[in-house]
C-alpha cells in the first residue's frame, strides 16, 4: 500500500488571512476619517481666518469713515465755506476715507442754518473692505438776527445824557429810516440825543440837520413797540438768556477786560468785566467785525476809540445793579449798540452808526460760523 505525501502549510482563506485583511480595512478606515477630520479642521480654520480677516477689513474701514467724517467736520470749522467736493485721504495704516457734502438751507427758530449731508466712504487697506457712513452737521452763525438798527435797547433810554446815532436808512422799510428801538419810552425833553441820516451824520451835520433832537421825536424812533423781543439774547443769539453760558461757550475769546483789543481782533468776544478802550482804539474792521459781549459791567470808550461790529452790554439774570454805556470825545459804535436793560440813567453817552456791510458781515464771515453735529442723524446704509 502506497502511503500519500500530506501538505502540511498554512491556506489562503484562514484565520490570520481574514484577520489581517479586517486589520487593513480599519487603517483605511481610519486614514480616511483622519484625513476628513484634517480637511475639515482646515476648512473650518480657513473660514475662521476668512471671518476674521472680514471682521479686521470692515472694522479698519468703519474707523477709515469715521476718520473721514471727523475730518469733514474740522474742515468746516476751519473753511467754513467749503463746497463740499470730493476729498480723499490715506491714514497710517493705509486705509482711505473719500468724504462730501451736499448743502441746503433750513428754517431753524427765528433763523436759517445751512444744513451739510456728509458722506464717508472707508476703504481697508487691501481694498477688501469697505464702509460708508452718512451724518447731518448744520453751519450757524452765532448772530442769529442782527437788528437792522442802530440802537436797540430794552427798557428804553433815559435822556439825560448824550448821544448820537446815525440811522438806517431802509431799517424800518424800504426808504424809511430807523435810529432806535425799544419796548419802553425814549423821552427826548432831556439831555442833547440827536438821531440823524447817514450823510448828515459823515459830514458833520447830525446836530443841524437832525431825524429827532432834543423836545422833538420823529418816527425814526420806534419806541413802546409791544413786538420787541422779549428776550434780547434769544434774539440776538438764538439762544435764551438763562442759558448765556452756552454764548459764552461759542465765543473766540473769553476776557476779564478789552484791553487786549485791537484793530486785528474779530469773532465773537466775550467780556467778564468793565470795558474800557483808550482814546484811539479801533476794535475790528469793517470786513472783519466784532460782537463784544460785555457781561454785568460798564462800557466806557475814550476820545476817537471805535468798535467795527456790535456791542452788546449783557445784564445776566437774576443781576439787579445798573450798567452804562458810555461813549466820549467821538468814540463811537460802527454797527450795532444794544442793551437787555435800560442805558442813559447815568448821564452816559452813546454814538451809534449804522453800517449795512458790517451788520452783514456779522452773519456771513468765517469768525461767526459754527459747526455742530445734528443728533439722530448718524446712519450706515
Amino acid at each position: 500500500m502506497i502511503k500519500k505525501n500530506t501538505f502540511h502549510g498554512r491556506s489562503a482563506t484562514g484565520p490570520n488571512s481574514q484577520k489581517g485583511a479586517a486589520i487593513l480595512v480599519t487603517v483605511i478606515l481610519m486614514f480616511t476619517l483622519v484625513s476628513s477630520i484634517t480637511i475639515y479642521t482646515t476648512k473650518v480654520v480657513s473660514s475662521n481666518n476668512r471671518i476674521a480677516l472680514n471682521g479686521q477689513n470692515k472694522q479698519l474701514a468703519t474707523v477709515a469713515a469715521e476718520s473721514g467724517a471727523m475730518y469733514a467736520y474740522a474742515l468746516l470749522a476751519k473753511t467754513p465755506n467749503w463746497d463740499g467736493s470730493v476729498l480723499t485721504e490715506t491714514l497710517p495704516d493705509g486705509s482711505t476715507f473719500s468724504v462730501s457734502g451736499v448743502r441746503q438751507n433750513v428754517r431753524r427758530a427765528s433763523s436759517t442754518v445751512r444744513v451739510i449731508d456728509i458722506t464717508s466712504i472707508g476703504v481697508s487697506p487691501d481694498g477688501l473692505g469697505n464702509e460708508t457712513i452718512r451724518e447731518q452737521a448744520f453751519q450757524y452763525s452765532v448772530v442769529a438776527n442782527p437788528p437792522d438798527v442802530p440802537l436797540i435797547v430794552a427798557g428804553g433810554i433815559n435822556v439825560s445824557g448824550n448821544f448820537e446815532v446815525a440811522a438806517n436808512p431802509n431799517g424800518g422799510g424800504t426808504g424809511v429810516p430807523l435810529s432806535i428801538w425799544t419796548d419802553s419810552t425814549v423821552d427826548m425833553n432831556n439831555g442833547s440825543g440827536t438821531t440823524c441820516g447817514q450823510y448828515e451824520f459823515q459830514s458833520g451835520q447830525c446836530s443841524s440837520r437832525p431825524y429827532s433832537e432834543k423836545g422833538f421825536k420823529n418816527t425814526d424812533i420806534l419806541d413802546n413797540d409791544p413786538s420787541f423781543p422779549a428776550d434780547m439774547m434769544e434774539y440776538l443769539f438764538n439762544t435764551p438768556s438763562d442759558d448765556w453760558a452756552t454764548v459764552r461757550a461759542d465765543a473766540n475769546v473769553i476776557t476779564n477786560s478789552c484791553a487786549s483789543l485791537g484793530a486785528a481782533s474779530t469773532g465773537l468776544i466775550w467780556v467778564e468785566g468793565s470795558c474800557n478802550l483808550n482814546a484811539g482804539t479801533v476794535v475790528g474792521s469793517i470786513s472783519n467785525p466784532v460782537v463784544l459781549v460785555v457781561a454785568d459791567s460798564d462800557i466806557n470808550l475814550n476820545g476817537g476809540a471805535e468798535i467795527n461790529g456790535m456791542v452788546f452790554s449783557f445784564r445776566k439774570p437774576g443781576t439787579l445793579s445798573d450798567f452804562e454805556i458810555d461813549m466820549n470825545g467821538g468814540a463811537l459804535v460802527n454797527g450795532i449798540v444794544a442793551s437787555n436793560h435800560p442805558v442813559g440813567h447815568a448821564n452816559g453817552s452813546f454814538n451809534s452808526v449804522f453800517n449795512a456791510d458790517v451788520v452783514n458781515n456779522l452773519q456771513v464771515n468765517d469768525a461767526f460760523q459754527r459747526i455742530a453735529r445734528i443728533p439722530g442723524s448718524w446712519r450706515d446704509f
